[in-house]
C-alpha cells in the first residue's frame, strides 16, 4: 500500500470539515488556516483570509518537519506583519534539522490561541493495509518527544466500527484527565 505524506494544512482543513459531522456535533473546529508558499500574494491573502489582520498568530514551515518548536522553527503570538517578515527571513532558506536538510517553501499561519500545556494532546492516524491505527498521548506539544514509544495505540480493522467502548477499553486516552474523558473519544 502507497502512502502519501499530508501537509498540517490541509490535514487540518480536512478535520475542520469532517470533525463536526462525525461527532454528532460535539466537537467544532475552527477552520482559519492560511498556507503559504513562494508565490503567494499577501495581499490577496489577506483580502480572502481577513482573519489575518484581525488576531495574533502562529506561523511555522508546513513540510513534514518533526520537532518545528525545538528547532525554533515556530513563531508564536506575532502579528500578520510580524509573519511576513518571519517568512521573508526563512523562505527559500536551507535548513537543517536532525539529519535532514532541505529548503523552506511552505508555510502554515494559523490563530494563536494561548493555552496551558497540559491542554496539548498527541494524536496520530495511519492507514496501513489493514485498516487504521491511531496514536494517542496526553502530552503534546512542543517537548513530545518520541511520541512512538510513548503514545498508546489502537488498530482498527477497515470492517470494523471504532465505539467509544473500544477506545476506552483499549486505554488509548490514558492519562487524560477524568473529567474530559467523556467527550474526548467522540473527537476520534
Amino acid at each position: 500500500m502507497s502512502a502519501k505524506a499530508l501537509r498540517e494544512y490541509h490535514g487540518k482543513k480536512l478535520l475542520a470539515k469532517y470533525v463536526e459531522e462525525c461527532s454528532d456535533g460535539a466537537h467544532i473546529m475552527d477552520n482559519r488556516a492560511a498556507l503559504v508558499t513562494p508565490d503567494t500574494d499577501f495581499d490577496m491573502l489577506v483580502e480572502s483570509e481577513p482573519w489575518l489582520n484581525e488576531t495574533n498568530l502562529v506561523v511555522k514551515p508546513d513540510q513534514l518537519i518533526k520537532r518545528r518548536g525545538k528547532a525554533g522553527l515556530v513563531g508564536l503570538n506575532l502579528d500578520f506583519a510580524q509573519v511576513k517578515d518571519w517568512i521573508a527571513e526563512r523562505m527559500k532558506k536551507e535548513i537543517k534539522v536532525d539529519q535532514a536538510t532541505g529548503e523552506l517553501d511552505h508555510f502554515i499561519i494559523e490563530p494563536f490561541l494561548p493555552h496551558d500545556q497540559a491542554d496539548e494532546y498527541y494524536i496520530c492516524v495511519q492507514n496501513n493495509k489493514s485498516g487504521e491505527e491511531m496514536l494517542f498521548y496526553s502530552e503534546g506539544g512542543v517537548d513530545v518527544g518520541d511520541v512512538d514509544a510513548k503514545a498508546s495505540r489502537l488498530h482498527v480493522n477497515i470492517d470494523e466500527e471504532l465505539t467509544e467502548e473500544k477506545i476506552a477499553s483499549a486505554g488509548l486516552l490514558t492519562g487524560v484527565p477524568e473529567d474530559r474523558l467523556p467527550k474526548l473519544p467522540s473527537f476520534f
